[in-house]
């Protein structure tokens, strides 16, 4: 990124990663930002000059894109612009979505919290798609939910299966159901939608987890400067993927009274709303000690990962994922993703001769054939569990 605004890119991502984006918006709202801190360039203009009709004009030139057309992509920018009094905190720009969507999606949100016991992850998540699906379905006018029928839901999932890929539109359509669902029971419909929500063809999985050899995890952690706060947080937030085999929104959940320092346990927040309990390794534990007592912000919240720039706060799960990938590029190692480090647990876990039951209770799966797809990650493993075919004389 060139151009005025190149100084405050790495701030706004993480106040983006912060807010919960998803890695593909993040990715599209900093190139749309690396495209206006260019045109700011060459209209002889720095930061502070972004104000309401410079940014119109951005738009009206051309500088947008297909999913980003209008000033209110560039709220975040603005926002975080002003958090560092760059821009006067009363500049008129209508950059939110309109009223309308605002209401329906607090509300949807609301539900889901209440009503159906989300996490605040997934209910973002949720709220996040449907956001995409009404975009599709009304790119320019206003969100009436009482105008959305059969015919309109069945059009808007046909023209988002041409615009995302496979598993975006998945998880598109798993939150257009629960909001399907909302709007009928709070009488926003006059008739249940989710009927009209087509199928999605579910093949069934085949390919085998991918994983990353231990030398290669290994080395994420030790390209970690433990002179620095932020080196010592990416060091212990690694050491719990990787020695723990915890999800990224896990890590993301951890609180500070989450750890008996004195029974050497650690509660996880897991999937399902339960908690579980695990044995808090010894490495782990001492790299999480030496964040906490030099590296760790002080702040009131509880959580124990905090981000580096401000608004200081907890990691969201995409701030895990965020981190793990600037690890694989500081180190060298092939980018990769938090989960993919729970796969090398995993599979180095069965290869060192551990039985099925024990590598899914390392992974927390309630069902254990759901961890059986880590057998087919070894010859050896799946040698063992198959049984001999009997051969049959001529």
């Amino acid at each position: 990124m060139g151009g005025p605004l190149a100084a405050f890119a790495a701030g706004v991502e993480e106040v983006l990663v912060a807010e919960g984006f998803q890695e593909d918006s993040t990715r599209q709202l900093m190139c749309l930002m690396a495209r206006l801190s260019r045109w700011l360039n060459e209209q002889h203009l720095g930061a502070e000059g972004l104000s309401g009709p410079v940014i119109d004009r951005f738009f009206a030139t051309g500088g947008g894109s297909s999913r980003h057309r209008s000033p209110r992509s560039l709220r975040m920018v603005v926002a975080h612009l002003r958090s560092l009094g760059l821009l006067p905190p009363d500049d008129a720009v209508a950059l939110g979505r309109n009223q309308i969507e605002d209401e329906l999606l607090e509300a949807f949100c609301a539900w889901c919290a209440t009503q159906r016991g989300l996490t605040v992850g997934t209910t973002a998540q949720y709220a996040e798609r449907v956001a995409g699906f009404l975009r599709i379905w009304r790119p320019d006018g206003d969100v009436v939910a009482a105008e959305l029928d059969g015919a309109a839901v069945l059009a808007t999932v046909k023209r988002a299966s041409e615009l995302c890929p496979a598993p975006s539109l998945r998880a598109m359509v798993t939150a257009l159901r629960s909001f399907l669902r909302f709007l009928y029971v709070t009488d926003r419909v006059s008739m249940p939608l989710v009927g009209a929500v087509p199928p999605l063809k579910s093949w069934p999985r085949t390919a085998l987890p991918s994983s990353i050899p231990p030398a290669e995890a290994r080395r994420l952690v030790s390209g970690c400067d433990p002179h620095t706060g932020a080196g010592r947080r990416d060091a212990a937030v690694l050491l719990v993927l990787v020695r723990m085999g915890l999800r990224a929104s896990e890590v993301a959940r951890l609180e500070l009274d989450d750890i008996d320092w004195r029974n050497g346990q650690i509660t996880v927040k897991a999937k399902g709303g339960h908690d579980d309990v695990l044995p808090l390794p010894v490495e782990v534990g001492e790299a999480i000690a030496a964040y906490l007592q030099s590296g760790r912000p002080s702040r009131p919240t509880r959580a124990v990962f905090l981000t580096v720039l401000a608004p200081i706060r907890g990691l969201s799960g995409e701030a895990v994922a965020l981190l793990v990938r600037r690890a694989c590029r500081r180190s060298g190692v092939a980018e990769c993703g938090p989960h993919r480090l729970r796969h090398t647990l995993a599979t180095e876990t069965l290869r060192a001769g551990a039985p099925m039951a024990e590598v899914a209770q390392l992974l927390r799966h309630a069902d254990q054939a759901t961890s059986s797809i880590y057998a087919a990650a070894d010859v050896a493993a799946v040698a063992a569990l198959s049984r001999s075919w009997p051969e049959v004389g001529r």
